[in-house]
C-alpha cells in the first residue's frame, strides 16, 4: 500500500526553532531541540543550526515574533537551508504566513514524525495507520499542499489547475480514503482478537516507554530473540511478541512502539490497534532511560499516552534502564508515584535481569488468584466468558447439567465475572 501523501521532503538541510517559557530553566528548550534534531536525522534531514525565542505564549499567527521571524529568515538564507522545522505542531494558517515569511518550506514537529514512521512501517497494518494518520493530519492543510503536491507524481489530487473546487472535490476523496482505512484498521483489530483468543491461557506482560530508552534490548534479554535494535528513534513500529519462560510458568512479553513528547494525537489514535498488545497486557513494564535529563518529561509524555489508552492504572513496574551508563545518583524518586515497584538494571549487559523476573513472578502472584465457578451448562455464553478470563486448571462435569471450572485469572476480571454473572442471575430471577 503507497501512502495517500508523500511526506518526505525533498529538503535536506534544515534551521529547528523553538519557544523558551519565561521561568523555566534554558536546557529545557535547548533539549527539546536537540530531541527535534535527532528526529530529523532519523528522517534524513540534517540540521544546520537551532534557534529560540523566550516567549510566555506563542504568537498566534506565526508561532514566533515578527521580529524572530526576520531572524530565522535571514538565518536560513546565510545557511543556504531549505526548510525551517518548528519544535510544535503548527495550525495550517501558521504555516501558511511562515512560509511567505520565510521563503522556504516550513515543517513542523508532526511532519518529521510522520516521515519517520512513514518510512519505517512495514507490516500491512502499519501501512494502513500511517497513511491514516497522513491523511487527517492533511486533511485540514489542504491548501497549503496543493504548492507541495503540484510538484510530485502520484497521490490524492494531484492533477493539473488548482482551485476550491478541485480542493474540495480532492478532500472528498481524502475523507472517504479516512473512513477506508478506518474500516480496515476495524477488521485487523477483530482479526487480532480471534487470533489473539488462546493467548489468554497465558499471563502477558507489555513493554512501554519512551522511544529510544532500550525496549528492544530488554525484549531480546527476556526473551533470547533477536529484535532489530537501534541507537535510533522509533526503531519498533509493529508489536512484536515472544514468549518467555520464568521458573515453571510462561509469559507473552511484547515489544510496543515508542512514545516522544508532543506525540500527534492522530497518530496516537491511529496506532491504537497496535498499542492494543499493551491494553490487553496484564502488566506493563514501563522501561526508563535512567541517564535522561529530562526523565520527567519522558515519564508524563508516556503517562499521556497511557491515559488516552485508558491504561494510566494498569499494574506496572518501573524499568530503570542503562544504569551501566550512570555517572551520576539520578534524582527519579519525585517522578516515580509513591510505592511503585522499580528495578535497576542493566538490558545492555543484563545486570540485574533476574530481579526483574523474580518482580515479575512476584507481581503477577499478587494480582492473580485460583477460583472455581459452577455453571449451567444451558448457559454456554457465560461458560465461555470464564475460558476467557485465564488458565482453565480442570474441568469437571457435575449432575444436573453443571460444569465445575478450576480457573486461574486475574483477580479484577474474575470480580468483574462474578459481579456480571451474579447481575445476571438477579435479572432471571426478577422476570420469573
Amino acid at each position: 500500500m503507497s501512502n495517500v501523501f508523500e511526506t518526505k521532503s525533498p529538503a535536506e538541510r534544515a534551521v529547528l526553532v523553538g519557544i523558551h517559557s519565561p521561568g523555566s530553566p534554558e536546557w529545557e528548550v535547548t533539549y527539546s531541540l536537540d530531541e527535534l534534531a535527532s528526529l530529523a536525522d532519523t528522517a534524513g534531514i540534517q540540521t544546520l543550526d537551532t534557534c529560540w525565542q523566550s516567549r510566555a505564549n506563542p504568537h498566534p499567527g506565526s508561532y514566533i515574533g515578527k521580529g524572530k521571524v526576520e531572524e530565522v529568515r535571514q538565518l536560513a538564507l546565510e545557511l543556504d537551508a531549505d526548510v525551517v522545522i518548528f519544535d510544535t505542531e503548527l495550525s495550517p494558517a501558521q504555516i501558511k504566513h511562515l512560509e511567505q515569511a520565510l521563503g522556504v518550506q516550513v515543517m513542523d514537529r508532526s511532519d518529521v514524525i510522520l516521515i519517520i514512521f512513514s518510512e519505517r512501517a512495514k507490516s500491512h497494518e502499519a501501512k494502513l495507520q500511517v497513511g491514516l494518520a497522513q491523511l487527517k493530519y492533511f486533511l485540514p492543510r489542504m491548501k497549503r499542499l496543493w504548492t507541495h503536491l503540484e510538484r510530485q507524481v502520484g497521490g490524492v489530487g494531484v492533477r493539473g489547475g488548482m482551485g476550491e473546487k478541485q480542493i474540495e472535490i480532492d478532500r472528498r476523496i481524502v475523507q472517504k480514503k479516512i473512513a477506508k482505512y478506518e474500516s480496515d484498521l476495524r477488521e485487523i483489530e477483530k482479526q487480532r482478537h480471534r487470533r489473539n483468543s488462546w493467548r489468554r491461557e497465558m499471563f502477558s506482560v507489555a513493554l512501554i516507554g519512551y522511544t529510544n530508552v532500550g525496549k528492544s534490548t530488554l525484549f531480546n534479554q527476556l526473551t533470547n530473540a533477536d529484535v532489530l535494535v537501534e541507537d535510533r528513534l522509533f526503531a519498533t513500529l509493529d508489536s512484536t511478541v515472544r514468549q518467555m519462560h520464568l521458573r515453571d510458568q510462561k509469559f507473552l512479553l511484547t515489544d510496543t512502539v515508542g512514545f516522544v513528547r508532543k506525540l500527534p494525537h492522530h497518530l496516537v489514535a491511529s496506532f491504537r490497534s497496535t498499542l492494543e498488545e499493551a491494553r490487553e497486557a496484564d502488566v506493563l513494564l514501563h522501561v526508563v532511560d535512567i541517564t535522561s535529563p529530562v526523565l520527567g518529561e519522558q515519564l508524563q509524555a508516556v503517562d499521556e499516552v497511557l491515559k488516552q489508552l485508558e491504561i494510566q492504572n494498569k499494574p506496572t513496574i518501573y524499568v530503570l534502564n542503562k544504569t551501566d551508563q550512570l555517572t551520576h545518583e539520578p534524582d527519579i524518586w519525585k517522578f516515580l508515584p509513591k510505592d511503585a515497584p522499580y528495578v535497576s538494571l542493566s538490558a545492555k549487559t543484563g545486570e540485574h535481569i533476574d530481579l526483574l523476573e523474580e518482580m515479575i513472578i512476584e507481581t503477577f502472584a499478587s494480582q492473580f488468584q485460583e477460583t472455581t465457578f459452577v455453571l449451567p451448562l444451558s448457559e454456554p455464553r457465560w461458560v465461555a466468558q470464564v475460558y476467557e478470563l485465564g488458565e482453565i486448571r480442570s474441568e469437571d462435569y457435575l449432575d444436573g447439567n453443571r460444569v465445575k471450572l478450576r480457573c486461574f485469572a486475574p483477580r479484577r476480571e474474575i470480580e468483574r465475572f462474578r459481579k456480571n454473572w451474579q447481575a445476571y442471575q438477579q435479572g432471571l430471577a426478577e422476570v420469573g
